[in-house]
């Protein structure tokens, strides 16, 4: 009888244990939470940064008060893993890895 009895809880023990459900996946990262960590500095830039920023006569001064200013309205591009800051219409746009590197410039048309 105590052979019996120890088995039935050990069984109603492991079947209350698999009828639990998982723990939900993590969601995707909310976009807001991943603006707050665009970086608001520029560490470099790449080579075909610096010729388009030569050919567009495009200053790092300018690059980098984009970056500060629109660090907060970054958007993530997750499928180039870059970071994109843009100022809209007649402004300037700037594409920067997660380190501040930034990767390339383009006057916004």
């Amino acid at each position: 009888m105590l052979v019996t009895a120890a088995a039935a809880l050990f069984v109603g023990g492991s079947a209350g244990l698999a009828a639990q459900a998982a723990p939900p996946a993590p969601a995707a990262v909310d976009p807001i939470i991943q603006a707050a960590s665009a970086p608001c500095f520029v560490s470099g830039y790449s080579w075909h940064a610096e010729q388009e920023m030569n050919a567009e006569n495009i200053t790092s001064d300018y690059v980098e008060h984009v970056v500060q200013t629109t660090c907060h309205s970054a958007q993530w591009q997750s499928g180039k893993k870059n970071w994109k800051y843009t100022t809209g219409r007649g402004g300037l746009t700037v594409i920067a890895n997660s380190n501040g590197y930034v990767i390339t410039v383009w006057r916004n048309r």
